[in-house]
C-alpha cells in the first residue's frame, strides 16, 4: 500500500509541477497592462507557495516513517528529581486547583523528588495563599518581562532539578505522566524534551458550533497524533508549551526558554534541537485540559500563534540557523509558512471576482488547456490529502477551517510580517461557562458576508457576460466563485451558531436539531469520514 501511495504521490507531484511550470511561463497576462500583471503575479505566487507547503507535507508524511518509540521500564527506582512549573497569570483558583491536585497525585518512586512550583505572573495574594494551602512552592515576578518565557526562566534560575515538566494552568496530568516520560531521559542522555499531546475534555469551538462533537476530530488531533510522529524521524518535533518534560542541560545550553517571540515554545524546541539534542513527541494522552470556546479568545490565541511564528522566523533566521539540517529547516519554515493560510485563502476568495466584476484578466489561457493541466493535479491532490491523513481530515474540512479564520488571520500575519506590531501575550480565557460571543461573532459574520456579497455579485456578472467574448474566463471565474460561496456559507453558519452564553460545557444532555442536519451534510461533502 505504501508503494502505491508513493507512485500516486510522484504522479501528483509531476502533474502539479507541470501545471506550475505552465502557469509561470504561459499564463501571466504580460501584455495586458500593469494591473493584470500585478494581480496575475500575486495569484501565481500564492499557488507556488501552496505547492511548497504541500511538497514539504508530502515529503514528511510519505517519504518518512514514524519513528519507533523505544520501550521503557516504568517500574524502576532511583528516579531523578523533577521540577514542575505551572504557568499562570490570571486563571481562576478553580482552574488551578485541578492542575495542582493532578501534580500532587503523580506516581513516582518517592514523592519527595517531585517539586511543584506555581509560577504566578499575576503576582496575586490569593494564588500565593492557594499554593500555601497545598504546601507547594510559589514564584511571582514584579515585572512580566518576556511573558510566559520570562516566567519559566525566572523559575528555571531558582530551581535545580535535572528535569523540568511544564504545564499550562488548565492542564491536569495523569498519574503516570512522569513515569511515562522520565525513563526516556535515563536511556538517552542527548534527549532534550518529551512532548505529549494537548487533549481536552470538552469539544473544540468547531465541534461545538457545528453541533458535531462526536463526529469530527478535535481540531489539532491530526497534528499531535500523526504529524508530530513523523517529525520525530528528522528530529523536528514541536515543543507546544505544555505537557512537556525538559532536560535542564538542554535548556541551559539554550540559555533557557527562548524570548522575543510570542511563540516561545516552538522557538525553544527549535533551538534545543539546533544544539544537537534529540526530541521525542509521543501520541499517548497523559494530560487533559480545557478547550477554549470563547470566539474572541480563540481568535486571539490563533493570532498569537501566527504572529509568534513570524517573529521567530525574523529573529532566528531559520535558513541560516546553525545546528539544523536542511530537512529540519524546511520543517520549521513550513511551520511559519502554514500561518499564512489566511492570507492565501483571502486571495483565493477575491481573485475570481477581479475578472467577473472588473474585467481584470489574471490567468491568460483557454479553458480547455486550463482544465487539462489543472483539474487532474487538483483532484489527485485532494485525494492524496485524504488518504495520507488516514481520512482524519479531508481537503474540504481544511478549506472550511481556513475560510472561517481567513478574514482575521489573513490581515494579522501581513501586518506582523511587514510592520512590527505591538503584540502582547494575551492569555487565552478558559472557563466552564461561555462568555458572550455576540460582538466578535458579529464582526466575523460581517467580514464573511462581505466576501460572500462580492462573490455573489461576481456570479451575477459572470452569468450575464458568459456568452460574450472571453467566455472561458467567465466560466473559470464562475466555477471558482461557486466554490468560494460554498465555503463562505459554511463559515457564516459557524458565525451565527452562537449557542447560549450561559451554556455549561459539561452539560451534554440537550440535543439540537441542527446536529443531524450538519452530520448528514458533512458526510455527503466528505468532511466526515
Amino acid at each position: 500500500m505504501r508503494n502505491i501511495k508513493k507512485v500516486l504521490y510522484t504522479f501528483m507531484f509531476l502533474l502539479t509541477f507541470i501545471y506550475i511550470f505552465w502557469r509561470t511561463f504561459f499564463t501571466l497576462p504580460v501584455n495586458l497592462g500593469f494591473i493584470p500583471i500585478l494581480f496575475g503575479f500575486i495569484i501565481l505566487f500564492v499557488e507556488i507557495w501552496d505547492f511548497f507547503d504541500f511538497f514539504v507535507y508530502y515529503i514528511n508524511i510519505l517519504m518518512g516513517k514514524k519513528k519507533k518509540v523505544p520501550s521503557i521500564n516504568t517500574n524502576i527506582s532511583n528516579l531523578p528529581e523533577v521540577d514542575i512549573f505551572i504557568a499562570t497569570y490570571n486563571e481562576s483558583e478553580n482552574v488551578l486547583r485541578k492542575t495542582i491536585e493532578g501534580c500532587l497525585n503523580l506516581e513516582y518512586d518517592a514523592q519527595s523528588k517531585i517539586h511543584i512550583y506555581l509560577c504566578d505572573d499575576g503576582n496575586r495574594p490569593n494564588i500565593k495563599k492557594l499554593a500555601s494551602s497545598y504546601n507547594i512552592n510559589y514564584f511571582a515576578r514584579e515585572k512580566r518581562n518576556n511573558a510566559k518565557a520570562g516566567n519559566y526562566n525566572n523559575a528555571l534560575n531558582r530551581t535545580t532539578s535535572p528535569y523540568i515538566a511544564t504545564f499550562d494552568a488548565d492542564m491536569v496530568p495523569e498519574k503516570d505522566f512522569l513515569l511515562s516520560s522520565i525513563p526516556y531521559f535515563m536511556q538517552n542522555e542527548k534527549l532534550g524534551f518529551v512532548q505529549f499531546p494537548q487533549t481536552f475534555y470538552n469539544p473544540d469551538i468547531f465541534q461545538y458550533r457545528f453541533y458535531l462533537e462526536n463526529e469530527i476530530p478535535y481540531e489539532q488531533s491530526y497534528f499531535y497524533n500523526d504529524l508530530q510522529s513523523y517529525k520525530n524521524t528528522i528530529n523536528s518535533a514541536i515543543y507546544c508549551g505544555t505537557n512537556t518534560v525538559f532536560s535542564r542541560k538542554a535548556l541551559k545550553a539554550n540559555n533557557g526558554f527562548a524570548t522575543g517571540t510570542l511563540s516561545e515554545d516552538i522557538a525553544t524546541g527549535m533551538l534545543v534541537e539546533a544544539k544537537g539534542y534529540e526530541c521525542l513527541a509521543l501520541t499517548t494522552t497523559k494530560a487533559i485540559g480545557e478547550s477554549v470556546l470563547d470566539l474572541q479568545g480563540f481568535l486571539k490565541q490563533r493570532s498569537r500563534w501566527a504572529k509568534g511564528c513570524i517573529q521567530m522566523s525574523k529573529k532566528y533566521n531559520i535558513l541560516h540557523l546553525k545546528g539544523l539540517s536542511l530537512r529540519q529547516k524546511l520543517e520549521y519554515l513550513s511551520c511559519v509558512s502554514y500561518w499564512f493560510f489566511g492570507f492565501r485563502r483571502l486571495i483565493y476568495l477575491i481573485a475570481p471576482t477581479l475578472f467577473a466584476i472588473f474585467g481584470i484578466i489574471t490567468i491568460n489561457c483557454d479553458l480547455k488547456t486550463f482544465l487539462i493541466l489543472w483539474l487532474p493535479s487538483y483532484l489527485l491532490k485532494r485525494y492524496m490529502l485524504d488518504i495520507l491523513s488516514n481520512k482524519k481530515r479531508s481537503s474540504t474540512w481544511s478549506k472550511i477551517y481556513e475560510t472561517i479564520l481567513a478574514p482575521n488571520l489573513g490581515i494579522d500575519v501581513i501586518k506582523e510580517y511587514f510592520f512590527k506590531t505591538n503584540s502582547n501575550f494575551d492569555v487565552t480565557p478558559k472557563s466552564s461557562v461561555l462568555t458572550n460571543n455576540k460582538n466578535e461573532s458579529r464582526k466575523l459574520l460581517l467580514k464573511h458576508l462581505s466576501l460572500l456579497l462580492i462573490n455573489l455579485i461576481g456570479i451575477i456578472f459572470a452569468i450575464f457576460k458568459i456568452t460574450q467574448t472571453n467566455m472561458a474566463f467567465y466560466i473559470i471565474s464562475f466555477m471558482w466563485m461557486f466554490s468560494n460561496i460554498f465555503y463562505l456559507l459554511i463559515s457564516i453558519k459557524f458565525d451565527i451558531s452562537n449557542r447560549t452564553s450561559n451554556y455549561i460545557i459539561n452539560d451534554r444532555a440537550t440535543k439540537y436539531k441542527y446536529g443531524s442536519i450538519f452530520k448528514i451534510f458533512f458526510h455527503k461533502k466528505g468532511v466526515i469520514k
